[in-house]
């Protein structure tokens, strides 16, 4: 099963993603921010309400939301009331898109944070749908893995052996956050299991990075970015994405493009 990406609207850092686009990928200025709730009841409440945004809609849909409301999983979980799938951080993005690779029906994938914003006690939203349609050509994923507990340390070497089992030579390696914000500190010990992914013919890629720090969004936002590379010849190879947060579970995919 292929999949393509039919449609994508959202918010990130406050702009649109049209506009985003029409910018080339990049954000214009700085991030639109907005004023930080007093409390962690108040910030909590503006995520619920773009989270109602969602429900009740004519497919089957999987919201994922920042890890660090993972704490809060059974109130979410009321929340949505089985009208959607509810997941957590930049891992949840790799999981709920095995999900619905193994549903093989059209879907929605939906992706929600709030992050600091450049201003003191300012926060700055972002929000991405996609919609994904089964098909005979487009992404095709070779390899989806979600590994990690919550509990303890993710072995990264493990993962990465995987995953050069199935491309020994990708393309291009979609990396979260921007590159200079820390997010990759975890993937420094296990530099050595990248072999010659790590080498000057592998291209390293950071969609944030033209935008800024968009949290789980920006594992959203990795994958859009990739499928439209590939719609439009930037990249023809196999491509790897790593979804991963401060959250112990990380995911894995490898992905291919049949146009």
């Amino acid at each position: 099963m292929r999949w393509r990406l039919t449609r994508a609207e959202g918010l990130l850092a406050g702009a649109s993603l049209d506009d985003i686009l029409d910018n080339g990928g990049v954000l214009a200025g700085v991030p639109e921010a907005v004023p930080q709730k007093d409390d962690q009841a108040g910030e909590q409440a503006c995520l619920e309400q773009s989270f109602r945004d969602y429900l009740g809609g004519d497919r089957p849909t999987w919201v994922v939301l920042p890890d660090r409301e993972r704490s809060e999983r059974h109130l979410w979980q009321d929340l949505a009331a089985g009208q959607v799938e509810v997941g957590f951080g930049r891992s949840g993005v790799t999981l709920a898109l095995s999900q619905i690779n193994r549903l093989q029906a059209p879907a929605t994938l939906v992706a929600l944070d709030r992050m600091p914003g450049p201003q003191p006690q300012t926060v700055v939203e972002s929000r991405l749908l996609v919609d994904l349609e089964p098909s005979q050509a487009g992404l095709g994923l070779m390899l989806n893995l979600v590994d990690g507990r919550l509990d303890g340390d993710t072995d990264l070497t493990t993962l990465l052996d995987q995953a050069r089992a199935v491309v020994s030579d990708p393309e291009v390696i979609f990396l979260p956050g921007t590159g200079s914000d820390g997010s990759l500190d975890r993937l420094l010990p296990s530099l050595s299991a990248m072999g010659n992914w790590v080498g000057r013919d592998v291209r390293w890629e950071f969609a944030e990075a033209r935008i800024g720090p968009l949290g789980t969004v920006g594992s959203l936002f990795n994958w859009y970015w990739m499928h439209e590379g590939y719609r439009l010849g930037d990249w023809q190879a196999p491509t790897v994405i790593l979804d991963m947060d401060t959250s112990p579970l990380v995911g894995l995919s490898v992905v291919d493009y049949n146009a």
